[in-house]
């Protein structure tokens, strides 16, 4: 071999090396098209935007599923949940671009492999476990793991959904607890759909309960928690050994509580500094924050309810498909809450918090229109996506998030919206040359 083309090897075999070594090198998220006319597909990004991979389906080759009728099982069935041939804005039960359609888990009508396949979910299921999951800060232990509480069951286990069914006595049902948090060691017999947080770093586990069917409610607080034993033979072990010495709680009084969604259902996330953060929503009214600090007697102080102004009705009540949602950065810092502002899932209204010491920032798009989705992106920042129609050449419009510029520009509790860019066309491309309203899906297993 001649020394340039040795040169010329040993630089390729250098490369390949750094790209294999660069987390941010692997699919970030993907711009989604489900059309009934070919081609569709998906299009992959990675973390520093470049376009990395496509998928290409054409409706008459039987692939893994097309809004025509062909495909798999769950595509042929719940394919409405996620085609883009319109958008959210007079109903729940079709189009991908509800805001409330993808979450910590992904897309409730289907997830995206790190190549851009395209993989079927039964989607009333796959809302429930968005319904169910709940917070899981600096997370050292498996980033692809997530909590999960219905009622007394609590549970461990993987973000990325499988495609069938998640409820009875399938999925991660098999590895629950039943009898720690229901009518013993201080917990009630009210309903709870996702109301428990762990900070890994600070070994807190918080959950959070109605306590009479009305604004009544109870935070339990379990310190000195070590981390999930992912080697475990039985994964609900690590629940029943809670010690109750270490258990806490803090009863408090709700701002608002009206609805299945907002009195049996919260993001509950505890902070570094000993903050818990609650963020509830109240169909036909609000988005709502309340934030505790610890007061060092053992209990909190709860502050004044923060709320945003919504018009949508659809909470869990009109089906697990609605209400509120969230994501976590990559780094496990920052949490975004969201739900949609208008009925049938168009604009949203958002709360941004940092992990560190509880304080929150937050954005209004009030909009009748169109959905919002959102994905993490490098260590702690967010893409969000708008879903007009990206006809004309436009592509998908996007913006971005940058979480620690926000947090040293805008104030606790203020508005970040003017740091927070418009929504770009012409930069992100989509998978179909027509009318045509995509969003993006975050990789699970692709950070």
């Amino acid at each position: 071999m001649d020394i340039l083309t040795f040169n010329a090897v040993k630089q390729q075999q250098h490369h390949m090396n750094t790209d294999l070594l660069d987390p941010w090198k692997r699919p970030a998220f993907a711009v989604v098209t489900m059309y009934s006319t070919s081609p569709w597909g998906t299009i992959l990004y990675n973390h520093y935007l470049q376009e990395v991979g496509r998928q290409n389906y054409n409706s008459t080759s039987y692939m893994q599923g097309t809004t025509s009728g062909e495909g798999t099982e769950f595509f042929n069935n719940w394919y409405s949940y996620g085609q883009t041939n319109s958008n959210i804005s007079s109903t729940d039960s079709s189009y991908g671009d509800n805001t409330a359609r993808c979450g910590h888990l992904g897309h409730i009508s289907l997830a995206v492999a790190p190549d851009g396949s395209m993989i079927g979910r039964a989607a009333p299921y796959a809302a429930t476990a968005l319904r169910n999951v709940g917070v899981w800060v600096n997370n050292k232990t498996n980033k692809n793991l997530a909590l999960f509480m219905e009622n007394q069951y609590a549970g461990v286990a993987p973000r990325a959904i499988a495609p069938g069914r998640l409820s009875g006595t399938e999925g991660w049902h098999l590895a629950w607890t039943a009898n720690k948090f229901y009518a013993q060691n201080d917990f009630g017999t009210y309903s709870k759909y996702g109301m428990i947080g762990y900070n890994e770093k600070t070994r807190t586990l918080v959950v959070n309960e109605n306590t009479n069917g009305g604004t009544g409610m109870r935070l339990h607080v379990y310190s000195n928690v070590a981390p999930f034993d992912i080697h475990a033979s039985d994964r609900k072990t690590w629940f029943d050994a809670l010690d109750e010495a270490n258990h806490t709680f803090f009863d408090w009084t709700a701002n608002s509580a009206g609805y299945s969604e907002s009195l049996y259902r919260a993001v509950v996330l505890p902070c570094d500094d000993g903050k818990v953060i609650i963020v509830r929503m109240e169909p036909h009214s609000y988005c709502m924050l309340d934030r505790f600090t610890p007061d060092g007697a053992g209990g909190f102080t709860q502050e004044a309810t923060h709320t945003l102004s919504t018009t949508t009705s659809y909470g869990m009540e009109q089906g697990d498909r609605n209400g509120l949602r969230f994501q976590i950065s990559n780094d496990g810092k920052y949490v975004i809450c969201y739900q949609p502002y208008y009925y049938y899932g168009a604009g949203a209204e958002v709360f941004l918090i940092r992990v560190s010491d509880g304080k929150y920032v937050f954005l209004q798009h009030q909009d009748s229109s169109y959905g919002r989705s959102f994905a993490p992106i490098r260590d702690s920042d967010f893409m969000i996506s708008y879903s007009p129609n990206s006809d004309s050449g436009y592509g998908i419009y996007m913006s971005h998030i940058d979480t620690k510029s926000i947090f040293e520009a805008i104030a606790d509790k203020g508005d970040m919206s003017s740091n927070v860019p418009g929504f770009n066309v012409y930069i992100f491309d989509s998978a179909y040359h027509s009318t045509n309203y995509p969003y993006i899906v975050p990789i699970i297993g692709g950070n």
